[in-house]
C-alpha cells in the first residue's frame, strides 16, 4: 500500500550533544515513517540539530543501526523535514545512494541517484516536494530527465535523449521503461509487475500523458486519461484541510492545563474512497485524542488516489497542532 505525508512527526525529546554542545531532537523511525520509542525496534535514527551559526536551517542526520550514515542534509523546519540545499543520502553499505539540491527559490530540484554498486543511476530535475510524500507514489510527471545509466555504468540516455528505464526501490526489477526526447518522456511506455508480466501501455507526446491502457485482474483492458492522481477531498486537494478547520475544537475540559503540542494520526482511503483503519500514532491527551477520532469517523468519501487509470489503496499520515484556543491550527 502507497503512503502519503502530508506531515511528519514532532520532538521526541531534548538531549544535549556534550561534544557539539548543540540541542538535538533524536528520533527512532522505521522504514515505513513509524516512529517508536525504541531504538532496538528503530529501522534508523534521526537527530535534528540547532542550526549552525549564522545559518537558519536545522542539521539532520540519519543513521542505520549499525552506525553508518542514511542521510545528511539542512532542514528549514524540526517538523515536518523540509530540505534545503544539499542532502546526501546512504546505503547501509555506505555506498552513495542520492545526492539532491533542493533549490530555495525554484520549483525544481536536482536530483541524483545511484545504484547499490555505487554507479551512477540517472541524474534527473524534479518538482517533488521537499517533504516526504509517498514512498512510491512519487507522482514525478514533471521530471526533467537528462542522464539514465545501466548498473555498468553505460549511458542510455545523453544530454536528455534516449531510453529510460525506472526501477523498484530495490532495483529488483524495472516499473515503468520508454523513450526520452528532450529530457521528458516521448512516445510508447509500457509498464510492468514485479514478475515481468505487461500491465500497461502508455502514450506521451514531450512529457505530457495522452492516454494509456491496462489489463486489470480479470483480464479486461481498460483505457484511461489519468496517468496519476492523490487522493481528494470535497473535490480539492486542500479539502480535508478545510474539513478539519470548520470540525476540529480544542476541549474545554483541556484549557486548565494548558496542554500544546501536536498529534500524528494515519487513515486509509479505500479504493472506494471510503476510510478506514483511523489510528493515533502520538497523541496529546485522552481527550484530544478522543476529539481528532470522532472528527475523521464521520468524514465524507473521499476521490480516491489513482495510478495508471485504476484507483489505489493509500494510507495518509497528518500532523495536527492544538494550542490554547477555539480552534485547530493545522498544518497540510
Amino acid at each position: 500500500m502507497f503512503k502519503l505525508y502530508l506531515t511528519c512527526f514532532i520532538v521526541c525529546f531534548w538531549v544535549i550533544n556534550t561534544i557539539a554542545q548543540k540541542k538535538q531532537n533524536v528520533y527512532f523511525l522505521k522504514n515505513d515513517g513509524r516512529y517508536v520509542t525504541k531504538k532496538e525496534d528503530a529501522d534508523f535514527v534521526r537527530v535534528v540539530q540547532e542550526p549552525d551559526s549564522g545559518s537558519v536551517l536545522y542539521n539532520v542526520l540519519e543513521y542505520y543501526p549499525n552506525g553508518n550514515s542514511k542521510t545528511i542534509g539542512k532542514s528549514k523546519t524540526i517538523d515536518p523535514i523540509m530540505w534545503e540545499g544539499f542532502v546526501n543520502s546512504y546505503y547501509s553499505n555506505k555506498k552513495r545512494k542520492r545526492f539532491a539540491n533542493y533549490y530555495k527559490t525554484h520549483s525544481f530540484s536536482a536530483i541524483y541517484d545511484y545504484y547499490p554498486n555505487g554507479k551512477l543511476y540517472r541524474y534527473i530535475e524534479s518538482s517533488i516536494r521537499r517533504s516526504q510524500i509517498a514512498t512510491d507514489l512519487i507522482f514525478l510527471l514533471n521530471e526533467k530527465i537528462h542522464t539514465v545509466n545501466d548498473s555498468a555504468g553505460i549511458p542510455t540516455v545523453t544530454d536528455g535523449n534516449g531510453y529510460y528505464k525506472i526501477y523498484d526501490q530495490d532495483f529488483k526489477y524495472v516499473k515503468e521503461e520508454g523513450a526520452v526526447k528532450n529530457s521528458k518522456r516521448n512516445g510508447i511506455w509500457k509498464g510492468f509487475s514485479g514478475q515481468g508480466q505487461l500491465i500497461f501501455t502508455e502514450e506521451f507526446e514531450d512529457g505530457k500523458f495522452l492516454k494509456g491502457t491496462r489489463t486489470n485482474e480479470k483480464g479486461d483492458v481498460v483505457k484511461y486519461r489519468v496517468k496519476e492522481a492523490l487522493p481528494t477531498y470535497e473535490n480539492t486537494l486542500d479539502g480535508f484541510s478545510r474539513y478539519l478547520s470548520r470540525t476540529l475544537h480544542y476541549p474545554e475540559s483541556q484549557m486548565p492545563q494548558d496542554l500544546q503540542g501536536n498529534v500524528i494520526a494515519s487513515f486509509v482511503v479505500d479504493q472506494s474512497g471510503s476510510v478506514s483503519n483511523i489510528k493515533i500514532l502520538k497523541g496529546l491527551s485522552k481527550e484530544i485524542d478522543k476529539e481528532v477520532t470522532s472528527k475523521l469517523n464521520v468524514v465524507k468519501r473521499w476521490n480516491p488516489a489513482m495510478q495508471n487509470g485504476v484507483p489505489i489503496p493509500i494510507e495518509i499520515v497528518f500532523s495536527l497542532n492544538f494550542i490554547v484556543a477555539d480552534r485547530l491550527s493545522h498544518y497540510i
